[in-house]
């Protein structure tokens, strides 16, 4: 099986300042190896609401002897790079753990009467820093035993003991091979920066995104004491101390990342989930989601560990470490909004007896949102496959479904990966008085409550030097425009005091994503309507995405809010849920459909005329304000006749969902957003 990984830098809030006042000669450097070391945990951890894990089974198991099995292989795995875990190491020492996701069971028919029954069993090890509760690196693999059985055991006493059987031995090997894999992937390099400045109680560090220190990022020196990036530009940041005594100027502190650093500006986003199919875990599907995400497009994933809790009471049972000495991580910047769907699955006769076509057609979908509820950007990810069966013979119909829905995330990985880096839209504060804080903003537009700082320029005598450099006093949200000028809202200070806001400072945004048409804004209306006698598959994560990638005004998702703190909260290792700051938005845009099939007709192979009409309208407290619709007519795939009505009718779906990704997307494309809302 495919092993996945995750390698992550811990990046940044929106935050970048212009090359040309970017600070020269300060950049810290990557080391070519680093002091990082381990502390095996003993345990097996999952969720006991996880039901893609066989839970019978597993509390059958002897969990103590697992456990053992667990840290005996970590032991020998990182020979050498284990150390005790206290106060005083848990800055470069991770606590490697072993984290069960998924198990499932798979029949297949085999030409001499017998079944193969397949148990693939998928783990993660987690590299986790309990002293900031960030998550290093995972490593994940599947293991998958198998055996040949008499279809008598189907139908008897035996089939549950020889699945538990076989899920025992896929899960023995599945810890040593994690172990193995776990060690020689995990190679972590250090990222230095240096203290060259302070001031508000924040700090000035040499380094910035180019060099991989990112906003977010949580930095250590050698005695474990901890500082906080709040801001990180191209060639410096600005940190907030943490966990630490009084820090000067010329203090050293690092991070550890595994993989490359190239140096671009890397949002972080967690992956949650909003839509899982039947017989999966939303764990495993984030979890594979996030790593291929972490490779192509310009975030930082920040994993969620659902057994956070577990493990920081495994580790503090088990170190020489207190709760009082271990911290949580920021919230991230962004959430990527994750939903898969039942696969459509049918098989049909053909034209020999002795052999038919099956299909499996599988769709996900994923939409980046800011802390507004802004949809940054959206895409989907397709996996259709066509197989010729002989005679019944093939892959059991559960693992042609699990290898369409992980095709299908990875195709929608490499869509997500189309997007462009962010860049940083700047506007000059124009006025600041008892009235508020306007920037003056006549050749742009920010979307209501989109994040940034106020930076304002501050002399440092850096090496015998005196330099400006835009220094961060505050966070801020773009308001309300006022002609050619926008309101700021929401100032929060990042030091300490709350230092006046003057004319010339400066807002500075993060623009990220697809740009709204216009400044509209809409959000999805809760109810779409479906008028036809056949209903299309997936139809408002279609008209949602759609319209997302059209972009006729800035696109809300309000909602998101509530899934998203389910996941994200103290128990799954975060310091706190989300500051969201959502606003009222009155205009919706409401997805219609009409689906009908003709009659059928036959030849060679059979037939249905298919009508497709969608339409979109645009609605404000209550009323319809104007509306566009699109109808295509098609036919479906052919079929034998001889097929049965329940399959025809998944294939003909199958063909309506294809017609509604062409459709929606181009009606997305034709609305106009009235000029006020």
């Amino acid at each position: 099986m495919k092993a996945h990984m995750f390698n992550a830098t811990f990046n940044l809030r929106p935050a970048r300042l212009l090359a040309a006042l970017a600070l020269a000669g300060l950049a810290g450097q990557a080391a070519a190896s680093a002091d990082a070391m381990v502390f095996p945990v003993a345990g097996v951890f999952w969720n006991p609401g996880n039901t893609a894990i066989d839970q019978r089974f597993m509390q059958r198991q002897d969990i103590a002897q697992l456990s053992q099995q667990v840290k005996a292989t970590l032991d020998a795995a990182f020979a050498g790079r284990i150390r005790a875990l206290n106060k005083q190491s848990a800055a470069n020492t991770f606590a490697v753990s072993f984290h069960l996701t998924r198990m499932a069971a798979y029949y297949a028919a085999k030409a001499d009467g017998n079944y193969e029954l397949m148990t693939p069993v998928t783990g993660s090890v987690y590299f986790t820093n309990v002293a900031t509760g960030e998550i290093l690196f995972t490593a994940t693999s599947t293991n998958a035993a198998a055996a040949l059985l008499p279809a008598s055991v189907l139908t008897s006493g035996g089939r549950q003991a020889e699945e538990d059987q076989l899920y025992a031995k896929s899960l023995t090997a599945l810890i040593a091979q994690l172990g193995k894999q776990a060690g020689a992937e995990f190679q972590p390099k250090t990222i230095e920066t240096t203290v060259t400045g302070q001031q508000n109680g924040l700090l000035l560090l040499s380094s910035g995104y180019r060099q991989g220190i990112q906003s977010g990022d949580s930095l250590d020196d050698d005695q474990s004491q901890n500082i906080k990036v709040v801001y990180a530009a191209a060639d410096y940041a600005v940190a907030r101390i943490g966990l630490a005594d009084a820090i000067g100027t010329g203090a050293r502190f690092h991070k550890f990342v595994v993989g490359k650093i190239d140096g671009r500006l890397r949002p972080r986003a967690t992956v949650v989930m909003d839509q899982v199919p039947e017989g999966f875990s939303a764990d495993y599907l984030t979890q594979l989601f996030s790593e291929e995400l972490a490779a192509k497009a310009p975030l930082t994933m920040v994993q969620v560990n659902s057994s956070f809790a577990g493990l920081l009471k495994a580790v503090v049972q088990s170190a020489d470490l207190s709760s009082s000495t271990t911290s949580q991580r920021d919230t991230p910047d962004l959430i990527v909004r994750l939903r898969v769907s039942d696969p459509i699955q049918h098989e049909t006769n053909t034209n020999l007896g002795f052999q038919t076509k099956r299909g499996v057609q599988a769709k996900a979908y994923a939409e980046l949102i800011d802390t507004s509820g802004r949809v940054l950007f959206a895409a989907a990810g397709h996996d259709a496959q066509t197989i010729d069966v002989v005679r019944g013979l093939d892959l059991a119909p559960q693992a042609r479904r699990e290898i369409a829905i992980k095709n299908a995330l990875l195709a929608l990985a490499q869509k997500m990966g189309e997007m462009a880096e962010g860049k940083p839209d700047t506007a000059t504060v124009k006025r600041a008085d008892a009235d508020g804080v306007l920037v003056s903003t006549p050749n742009q537009v920010y979307a209501n409550k989109a994040p940034g700082y106020v930076l304002h320029p501050t002399q440092f005598n850096i090496a015998g030097k005196s330099r400006s450099v835009l220094f961060p006093v505050y966070e801020a949200v773009a308001g309300a425009r006022n002609g050619a000028d926008t309101a700021l809202a929401t100032l929060l200070p990042l030091g300490k005091g709350q230092p006046a806001v003057q004319p010339g400072d400066v807002f500075e945004a993060l623009r990220l994503g697809t740009a709204p048409k216009s400044a509209t804004a809409f959000t999805l209306c809760p109810d779409a309507e479906s008028l036809g006698s056949v209903k299309t598959p997936d139809f408002e994560n279609v008209s949602s995405v759609a319209l997302a990638r059209a972009m006729p005004g800035p696109y809300y998702a309000p909602e998101v809010r509530q899934i998203a703190d389910a996941t994200i909260h103290a128990g799954s290792g975060f310091s706190a849920a989300i500051k969201w700051d959502v606003p009222s938005v009155a205009l919706c845009v409401q997805p219609v459909q009409r689906v009908d099939a003709g009659a059928e007709e036959c030849g060679d192979t059979c037939q249905r005329v298919m009508t497709a009409r969608y339409t979109l309208r645009q609605r404000k407290d209550g009323a319809v304000l104007a509306k566009q619709g699109l109808e295509g007519n098609f036919k479906s795939t052919g079929y034998q006749k001889s097929s049965r009505a329940g399959d025809v009718n998944k294939l003909i779906l199958q063909d309506v969902l294809d017609e509604a990704d062409k459709l929606m997307g181009t009606l997305a494309t034709k609305i106009v957003l009235p000029t006020t809302n």
